[in-house]
């Protein structure tokens, strides 16, 4: 549009008693009053010009009614012919009343105006197309990019974990595992219970004596190996029945092993075997202790 109103602009300039030069000009701009402006001096040059009187016809009929389509261009109503001069045509007789002027700097006000104009809508499009453009993720992958999220998220608090040395609380992803607050007195396996250490002797065979096997109150006692001849991968728990019994490990920053059973205890005694590393050699180191679950009713 800024090249067809810069073209027009040099016809006017050159032609400026042509009416059709002028009925060109109101078509390709959208401002109704000065559409009605160029349309006139249309008319004041040629005043049987058929498009000029289409067109400013067509205006008289919109000034009326406001409801009208909008986006309702005068080109789509007039047929303007050819901006060149019409050699068939004689031109008439008008003076030159010092209007032309006046009507270029209209013009290169337009010509301005319609540039921002243009620009603005642009930059208006581009900015509302931003996240039109993007393309649309489909329920897999917008889960699939929120497990991304969290996982980064989790390998950040990790790397945390590691700059600034603390623990992270991951007792959860082990079906509950109770948590340590500190550390344990000295080396060895040890029943924690009230943040308390209670020792378990390791005896080299059964235990013939309750020396060195503390008392659990809880179904789910916790027992702690740190820095200990004591393997978790090497040991099995044992019921007094012989029933072998499932637990859970979890190892912490402090290389402490926080073992608890997989479900809840009953009353007895219960004892970790681990079997010597050369078979025959050796008899097994046990670690024994009760569960009394009248303790923690009184």
């Amino acid at each position: 549009m800024q090249e067809a109103l810069s073209f027009l602009k040099d016809a006017i300039i050159e032609e400026p008693q042509n009416a059709d030069v002028w009925v060109w000009v109101a078509a390709i701009i959208d401002d109704l009053d000065k559409q009605e402006i160029f349309l006139e001096k249309a008319l004041e040059i040629d005043p049987h010009n058929i498009p000029a009187q289409r067109g400013l016809a067509y205006l008289q009929k919109r000034k009326q009614d406001r409801a009208a389509i909008q986006n309702d261009h005068l080109s789509d109503h007039t047929q303007p012919i050819s901006p060149f001069p019409n050699t068939n045509r004689p031109k008439p007789e008008t003076s030159n009343s010092g209007w032309t002027k006046l009507n270029l700097d209209q013009l290169d006000d337009i010509t301005s105006s319609e540039d921002d104009q243009d620009h603005d809508t642009e930059r208006a499009a581009e900015n509302g197309n931003v996240f039109k453009d993007l393309p649309k993720l489909s329920w897999f992958e917008k889960i699939l990019l929120g497990v991304v999220v969290v996982v980064f998220m989790f390998i950040g608090v990790l790397a945390a974990s590691a700059i600034f040395d603390f623990d992270l609380p991951l007792n959860f992803l082990k079906g509950g595992l109770s948590g340590v607050t500190a550390e344990p007195p000295y080396a060895g396996v040890f029943l924690y219970e009230d943040e308390i250490y209670y020792d378990i002797q390791k005896y080299e065979g059964l235990p013939n004596q309750d020396i060195g096997i503390p008392t659990s109150k809880l179904p789910n006692p916790t027992i702690i190996l740190w820095e200990s001849s004591a393997d978790p991968e090497r040991m099995r728990l044992i019921y007094e029945t012989g029933e072998y019994i499932t637990y859970q490990v979890v190892q912490n920053r402090r290389d402490i092993n926080v073992i608890q059973p997989s479900e809840d205890l009953r009353a007895g005694l219960y004892c970790f075997q681990q079997a010597p590393e050369i078979t025959g050699t050796q008899v097994a180191d046990y670690w024994c202790f009760h569960v009394d679950l009248t303790l923690d009713e009184e």
